[in-house]
């Protein structure tokens, strides 16, 4: 063929093919799917019927949910509502993505709790790629300028910013927000959230965009009722129908909550198939952490959740406070009915979610890398593509957990050094650890510690590496304000000068090394072993030394924590 001929033909094939790809491009932008993302609070793992046929809780959504797509029933989480959230939003460890407790404080000041400025959110993630975010329940992520959800990525927050929330709202008891502003709603919190979950979902339908749909109930969090004078947190009706099929008293209130919560959820998901947008939409529900028992002294407060076979609760690292409700559904691409036990955790969310919006995983977030895995193919296929095996740490203010397989190391070393790391790090080498197999012991009952010297060693040394290697830099911002309360924006304030956060010692402790009783500790008292074998505690006591005379008073550890 003449060239003169082959140009344009060649021409309008280029054209053609280019305008294909772009039609290609296109389709493949719109048919990201939507996200409905559920959190329930201090929600237990024996809490979810199809978990464990013997709670009383009937959740006919959720056990829907699960059948039609995939239940975990190995996730793993942190024991406590803010650091667990916030590792689901970051893809990171507590420990490293700076909510190592529940948020106070202000950047720059000693003891300041809140994600690190440098790290980036699920939901700034999912706006920039063209999602509308919504946001609607329970934040606590913080509350000041910069940690405020409007700040994180969210086109529109309606909920409370803190930890607690009454269930029912007045006039009179709100501390409601929308958009940072006070917001006059009434009525009952699941009823609420649900309703502006709802609207928001119609309104990005109908305007034919992506939508992130973030819906974080309070149910089950306190208050609950568990005694005959005091108000029920649950609708009377509710109330009624669990009473009148046998559950306690004791456990009504608490039973009602999650099922009147269950049925609003089957609302959405109602919603959903109205707007013929099921096919389409990734849902994901999970709890923040485990739930609350009535054991005596309890670490998370008194109340009658149901953890399953696991020992423990919510604020402790035992399987009961890391194991909990975790599900997703999406019509057509998770195959009905699947079933994993494979071991996944809270940052695997953040991973997950970002897959799923055709977003790159990061390597690094912030300073510290990204922990999650994505878990897209393992459900995909059934479960026939493996979660490959990984150590996962799990820290709550000296309460730690590590498991890796089988195994788990458990202790707890005390408040006295999170979160100076270091500090930490001496603190773990110098404790005495316990060493479960969770294939034979789920209830974490026999300490295998002396039967396994060389797993018990393997695993400290590990949980000693993870907090030696942290990047524990916070970001400072140029102005620092209050946003999301009723208050007026603040001032900046001045930074303190750095020093150790937490007590490194007690005074009890201090006490109790001080050996000749002169009221001060030489360098070796305050170790308590061979120097050379803890650099990370010789660094401490430097600090703590503020005269630099080879001895550390009682007076100067309380300067040094004030």
């Amino acid at each position: 063929m003449p060239t003169s001929l082959f140009q344009p033909l060649l021409t309008r094939t280029l054209v053609i093919a280019a305008s294909a790809f772009l039609l290609l491009l296109s389709a493949t932008a719109s048919e990201k799917p939507n996200i409905l993302f559920i959190v329930t609070d201090d929600h237990g793992w024996g809490d979810l019927p199809a978990n464990w046929d013997q709670t009383e809780v009937q959740l006919p959504t959720l056990d829907g949910l699960a059948a039609g797509g995939a239940r975990f029933t190995n996730y793993h989480t942190v024991p406590l509502c803010a650091p667990s959230r916030a590792c689901m939003f970051t893809g990171q460890y507590s420990s490293e993505n700076g909510m190592w407790r529940g948020p106070s404080g202000i950047p720059g000041t000693p003891g300041y709790k809140g994600i690190k400025r440098d790290v980036k959110m699920l939901s700034e993630f999912l706006s920039e790629a063209g999602y509308q975010t919504g946001g609607f329940g329970k934040w606590h992520m913080g509350s000041i300028e910069g940690e405020a959800p409007n700040d994180r990525g969210f086109d529109e927050y309606r909920g409370f910013m803190s930890g607690t929330h009454g269930y029912w709202v007045t006039e009179q008891r709100s501390r409601l927000l929308h958009n940072g502003e006070p917001d006059d709603a009434t009525g009952h919190t699941t009823e609420l959230f649900t309703e502006w979950a709802e609207g928001f979902i119609r309104e990005s339908v109908a305007e034919e965009e992506p939508f992130f749909c973030y819906l974080a109930y309070n149910a089950v969090h306190g208050p609950i009722r568990t005694e005959e004078s005091k108000p029920a947190s649950a609708p009377e009706e509710w109330i009624n129908k669990a009473i009148d099929r046998g559950v306690s008293f004791l456990r009504s209130d608490y039973v009602a909550v999650l099922e009147h919560m269950d049925h609003h959820v089957g609302k959405l998901v109602d919603v959903l198939d109205e707007l013929k947008v099921a096919d389409n939409t990734l849902i994901v529900f999970v709890s923040d952490n485990g739930g609350c028992t009535m054991e005596e002294g309890a670490a998370g407060g008194r109340y009658p959740g149901i953890n399953g076979q696991f020992r423990g609760g919510k604020a402790t690292t035992f399987q009961g406070g890391l194991s909990v409700p975790f599900l997703m559904n999406w019509k057509g691409r998770i195959p009905e009915g699947t079933v994993s036990d494979a071991q996944v955790m809270h940052a695997d969310i953040f991973a997950t979610l970002l897959d799923a919006a055709q977003i790159p995983l990061p390597e690094m977030n912030g300073k510290n890398p990204m922990r999650g895995l994505s878990l897209i193919p393992h459900m995909t296929s059934a479960g026939e593509e493996a979660v490959p095996e990984r150590t996962m740490i799990f820290d709550l203010w000296g309460n730690l957990g590590l498991r890796k397989g089988n195994y788990k190391l458990w202790g707890d070393v005390g408040r006295d050094s999170t979160p100076d790391w270091e500090a930490l790090i001496n603190d773990i080498e110098n404790a005495d650890l316990s060493l479960f197999d969770l294939s034979q012991d789920p209830g974490e009952q026999t300490d295998l510690r002396a039967d396994l010297p060389e797993v018990y060693a393997s695993l400290k040394a590990e949980l000693m590496d993870h907090f030696a290697g942290i990047n524990a830099e916070y970001p400072v911002p140029e102005s620092i304000g209050v946003k999301g309360e009723n208050t007026p924006a603040s001032k900046p304030k001045p930074s303190a000068p750095a020093k150790s956060s937490g007590s490194p010692i007690s005074e009890k402790l201090f006490k109790a090394r001080d050996q000749n009783g002169d009221g001060a500790l030489t360098l070796q008292e305050y170790i308590n072993k061979p120097i050379e074998e803890s650099p990370g505690r010789t660094k401490v006591f430097k600090k703590l030394d503020a005269d630099a005379d080879g001895k550390l008073t009682l007076e100067e550890l309380k300067q040094a924590t004030k």
